[in-house]
């Protein structure tokens, strides 16, 4: 017999304009967070219509020393950055012929070397908890030893910017945000508080890990409530659970490497509104709570009426 797919049971709401909405004024800002027009709402909070990409970061099998061979769902070179003696470096993904070739000899050869050999070069690791520094061409290289899980399976560690701090040991699993269960979102770290204060002119409130928003598709209309779990390169990536229930599809942690992109959107039909508002803790234990905790976050800050008007209002991108 085969599992029952495991569904957390988040907020998502099936959207029809209201008939007083409420404002969505703002202004736009140009070339910011990775798009090319981003709203910043007055009284706090940004939206952008954006992409869906689908981010794993947080799951138990996103990335295996094995690569897919191990049951990883992602490719290791998704996870690095390389750094060479020679003063050069390269992402790992940056095409698929270094991703499986190059990247993948690097990764033998400095991973033998143990990690943080001068003469032979360093990872940065981004996708995976990475563990001390290597002084590579001159320069400091952070994050450099991958870690695998404490329980023993055999898959590096995922971690996720927001995650239960009452889990101690970083290299337990369970201590970050579930992408397979739990509705959440990539925050660009330009969007993020520095020292309290917002890193650009033109947003009052910095939107912080921790904090809520909604996604919606303009032509599904389904919204769904998000915790903003992660740090990312732009707006326009959600977890493998939000991206699923915009789609209106269910979420859970059945997933492979064949459904894994279930829910991406290649255009920017999505818009995500990012809420102006404090911080709560993560409670790994209590999924459910942080669902109750973003549908609250979200009638607080205008429900399906202010959406419906941010949907007409905030420029295309």
């Amino acid at each position: 017999m085969k599992p029952a797919v495991v569904i957390t049971v988040f907020a998502v709401l099936a959207f029809a304009p209201a008939l007083s909405a409420q404002s969505c004024a703002g202004k736009s800002l140009i070339k910011v967070a990775g798009v090319n027009q981003l709203w910043a709402l007055e009284g706090g909070g940004v939206a952008a219509f954006s992409k869906m990409n689908v981010n794993l970061d947080g799951s138990g099998r996103a990335y295996s020393p094995k690569n897919y061979d191990g049951g990883a769902l992602l490719h290791l070179c998704n996870a690095g950055k390389v750094f060479l003696p020679d003063g050069t470096s390269y992402e790992g993904s940056e095409s698929n012929a270094t991703c499986t070739g190059k990247f993948m000899d690097d990764f033998k050869r400095i991973g033998d070397a143990g990690w943080n050999d001068s003469k032979v070069g360093a990872i940065n690791w981004y996708g995976v908890l990475g563990e001390g520094t290597a002084s590579i061409h001159g320069k400091t290289i952070s994050q450099v030893k991958p870690a695998l899980q404490a329980d023993g399976s055999g898959f590096y560690v995922s971690p996720t910017s927001l995650f239960d701090a009452s889990v101690k040991d970083p290299a337990d699993q369970s201590r970050y945000v579930d992408p397979l269960k739990v509705p959440a979102a990539v925050i660009p770290a330009i969007l993020t508080p520095k020292a309290g204060q917002s890193r650009i002119p033109g947003i009052a409130t910095p939107i912080a890990f921790g904090s809520f928003g909604v996604a919606i598709d303009r032509r599904k209309n389904i919204a769904v409530p998000f915790v903003v779990g992660d740090g990312g390169p732009r707006i326009g990536e959600g977890s493998a659970a939000l991206a699923r229930l915009v789609a209106g599809k269910p979420a859970g942690d059945q997933i492979t490497r064949q459904n894994r992109e279930v829910g991406q959107v290649d255009t920017p039909d999505i818009l995500w509104v990012f809420f102006a508002g404090a911080a709560e803790k993560y409670d790994h234990a209590n999924p459910d709570a942080t669902s109750a905790a973003a549908k609250s976050a979200f009638e607080k800050w205008g429900g399906e009426a202010r959406l419906a008007d941010c949907l007409k209002v905030v420029p295309r991108n």
